[in-house]
């Protein structure tokens, strides 16, 4: 494997980024239906599985899924998230570098695993409802959404819990990881590509 990063290489975790990141904020639109708001990490996990998937063919050098979970991280911070999905951006995709690493980029299993690990990062936006008063964190919901909403979220998320939370993470990132890789298999196989 080649360690020499190129510019192609920037671009393909720039171009990603926009690919991951767009299905990401529209299967988070999701969340404006309160019932919904629970199963948020797991629907995540299974739209954005197909964008990730086609970045692990891509990213063969040490630190692209760094730079994508970092820069995923950093958008987030700045569209007003807070700084939990940021930390937890950095964190899942060490992880999943990491395993990147020891694995050495191969395999249909392993990729499906590092994706799975790198959902993580989604944690950190129901981290402050986990970890924080509802105090000020409420009342900005409560001026944006109306206090059913807001009551309704909160009685739907509390009821699945943090560890509910990252078993749906994880579901969500493990059945993704599986329908990116059937849609690579299926639609890039036939021009060459090795699935």
């Amino acid at each position: 494997m080649k360690q020499k990063y190129e510019l192609k290489d920037f671009l393909n975790v720039a171009l990603f980024v926009v690919l991951y990141y767009a299905a990401f904020f529209a299967s988070m639109c999701a969340g404006y239906i309160p019932v919904l708001m629970p199963l948020l990490p797991l629907i995540t996990g299974i739209v954005c599985g197909i964008p990730f998937m086609l970045f692990l063919t891509k990213a063969k050098k040490p630190g692209m899924v760094l730079l994508m979970g970092l820069i995923c991280g950093l958008l987030s911070l700045t569209t007003g998230s807070g700084i939990w999905p940021l930390i937890t951006a950095v964190a899942a995709s060490l992880l999943a570098e990491f395993i990147l690493w020891v694995l050495h980029y191969t395999s249909t299993m392993k990729s499906i695993l590092v994706y799975a690990v790198f959902t993580l990062w989604d944690i950190g936006f129901g981290l402050r409802l986990y970890l924080a008063s509802f105090g000020s964190y409420r009342e900005r919901l409560v001026e944006q959404h109306g206090e059913a909403y807001v009551s309704q979220m909160l009685t739907n998320v509390s009821g699945v819990g943090f560890w509910g939370s990252i078993a749906l993470t994880l579901a969500g990132g493990i059945l993704g990881g599986a329908l990116g890789y059937a849609v690579f298999k299926k639609h890039f196989q036939r021009i060459g590509k090795k699935a």
